[in-house]
């Protein structure tokens, strides 16, 4: 007889349409809470070190009423040359930074921090991928913008929004360049679960 999977409660904080996609994909049963966090950057500390600061400000500041789960905060940037970029402020300026991608290779970091409800602790880690974009031409930018207006995109593209036309490769965790590293959020649950089912 096959054994049942039990998956752990998890309240998300984010209203990332990807990362409610994400999840239902790997099976997870979720609500979305709220969760008021100015994603500030500090530019004294790293890509990695930004990323799970801000995802754990959001698992922090999250307003939750059970007593039992585990509230995931996450947040994804751009690392390109040495700065971070974030969501475009507005059509142009997707269209500004798909050009300054073009041809080049960057980085997606994804800071992932999960609270337990139970015991208060928190677990903080990070996801990394490299991704390589084609040469792209002023009409294929304009475009994809016009399509897609990624206004609400870290470095204003989706790879699951026809991103076969940007990309050219891709290396490490696709679902982080989503917006959400599965693997990794697999496996700091498991030890979440392991170390309350330990205390």
């Amino acid at each position: 007889m096959r054994k049942r999977i039990v998956r752990p409660r998890i309240l998300l904080a984010s209203k990332s349409p990807r990362r409610r996609a994400l999840l239902k994909s790997a099976g997870y049963r979720f609500k979305i809470i709220d969760a008021s966090f100015a994603e500030r950057l500090d530019h004294q500390l790293s890509p990695s070190q930004n990323a799970m600061r801000i995802a754990r400000g959001k698992a922090e500041r999250a307003r939750v009423k059970v007593r039992s789960g585990y509230v995931v905060g996450a947040d994804t940037f751009i690392y390109f040359r040495g700065k971070i970029i974030g969501k475009p402020r507005d059509l142009n300026d997707a269209c500004q930074i798909l050009k300054l991608l073009s041809g080049k290779a960057h980085y997606v970091y994804t800071g992932l921090a999960i609270r337990s409800l139970s015991s208060g602790r928190i677990r903080t880690s990070y996801a990394k991928s490299k991704v390589v974009f084609r040469k792209l031409s002023s009409s294929v930018i304009e475009d994809y913008v016009r399509r897609f207006r990624p206004l609400d995109k870290a470095g204003a593209y989706a790879i699951q929004q026809d991103g076969r036309k940007l990309i050219k490769a891709l290396y490490g965790s696709r679902s982080n360049v989503v917006g959400l590293p599965v693997e990794l959020l697999k496996s700091e649950l498991r030890k979440c679960v392991k170390a309350d089912a330990s205390a």
